[in-house]
Parts: C-alpha cells; structure tokens; sequence
C-alpha cells in the first residue's frame, strides 16, 4: 500500500460516506482497489428520485449524495463508471439501483469497458469474475460448475493441512471461493492479502478500526451462512437478472 496518511484519510471518508448507498462488503472492496489488492471493484449502489442514498436508513442529512459521488470518487484518485441498473417503486417513491465500477490503475476500467461494453446485461460472469480479480479456480468453478466432493471451500479447509485461522481468512474474500483444494489455498492467499492491507489502512489513517470492523462483518455473515451464499454478487446481478 502506498496511500500516505492524506489519500488513506479520503478512502476511509469515502467509504463512511457511501455506507448509506451500498453494502458494507462492496465497500471493503472499493477500500481494496483504493489500496491496491483489487483490481477492480463493482459496487450495488441505491439512490432515490432526489439522489438521496438508500442502501439503508439514513437518519440525518445525507452526507453524501448522488451528486456529489463523483467529485468524492476523483478526490481519492479513481476512475470510475456509474451505470442505472434498474428502477423499482416502493410506497410511492422510485429507487434506482446503479451499478458503480471502480479502478485505480489508470488501464484495468478502461480495457474492461472497451471489452464487455458499457451496460451490466451486456457482461458474462466470467467477464465480471476475472475483472474483479477473482482467481481462476473460482471463475472456472462457478463458470463451468466443475465437480467437487465438497459442497464448500469451507469444508475443503476443514477437511486439509490448514492452520487454524484459514476458515476465517477465507470468509474474508470478496467471492464464494470454488470448493477445491486450488479454491482453498486462493482463498485464504488472497483471504490473508486483504486482511493485512486493510489492517495497515486503519493504522495509516489513526482512526478507530474502520475497514477492519467491515471486514470481520463480512466474515461473520460470510461464515453464518455460507452454506446459502450465491455465487457471484448480490445484490447487483440480481438486479441485473
């Protein structure tokens, strides 16, 4: 990571920000991109007729809006898209759920685009997948649904020459690992990746432990339920369905 302590500041504030417009696990994974572990990273964000965020309830005065999302994403240096997905009706009022791609490297957004088109519909998984910066292991397992023994990667831990925090190392990735060995070791790799960068932003900004607080979010619903999680993401390719 080579955020100094003003770009680490941002990407923590933005992150806060945005907490009212999108999930908490697309967030680490925007945090993940903003300090060079991703990629790529896509992001289900949800606004309503105005541009107030609605992911969830918001008590105050939103301290971001939709229009100012774009100037906050140019502050902390990335380049982005923001897509309309699809436009629901609720006691009377329209929200929209737009799809938001991130990167930071200048190349990996603009190839990805030029490649798959602009439009969500328009994407395979795979194309999202390997975008993402899932391994292969994972996009050749949920593309082509290899046989496994195993119904999980969690199992595959539990079952092999794992130490003792693999299982919760794994529930820290931004994707269902494949239930296979190679499913397994990428896992906890990247797993261990992603958990020591975002420990070093907390440090880096001196605040209270903010992305590592989502992150054991993510993994205490990641390892609740993992036996009912859907491949790929949620909820922004089943808007997309």
């Amino acid at each position: 990571m080579n955020l100094d302590s003003t770009g680490a500041e941002r990407l923590v504030s933005l992150g806060r920000d945005l907490g009212a417009a999108a999930p908490s696990g697309d967030i680490i994974d925007m945090m993940a991109v903003g300090i060079g572990v991703k990629p790529m990273a896509g992001l289900a964000t949800c606004y309503t007729e105005a541009g107030d965020p609605a992911w969830d309830a918001v008590e105050t005065d939103p301290a971001m809006p939709r229009s100012a999302l774009g100037p906050r994403l140019n502050d902390a240096g990335f380049e982005w898209t923001f897509t309309p997905v699809e436009t629901v009706r609720e006691d009377g009022q329209a929200f929209t759920w737009y799809e938001l791609l991130l990167g930071a490297d200048g190349t990996t957004l603009r190839e990805f685009l030029s490649q798959t088109g602009t439009h969500p519909n328009d994407r395979t998984e795979a194309e999202y997948g390997r975008a993402l910066g899932y391994p292969e292991s994972a996009v050749e397992w949920f593309v082509r649904q290899s046989a496994s023994q195993f119904d999980s990667a969690f199992e595959v831990i539990q079952s092999g020459e794992y130490d003792e925090n693999a299982q919760t190392l794994a529930a820290s990735v931004p994707y269902v690992p494949a239930p296979t060995r190679d499913g397994a070791d990428d896992a906890i790799d990247d797993g261990r990746e992603l958990t020591d960068a975002l420990g070093r932003l907390d440090t880096t900004t001196e605040q209270e432990a903010f992305a590592e607080r989502l992150l054991g979010e993510r993994v205490s619903e990641t390892l609740a339920t993992h036996d009912e999680t859907e491949p790929w993401r949620d909820p922004l390719h089943r808007a997309m369905g």
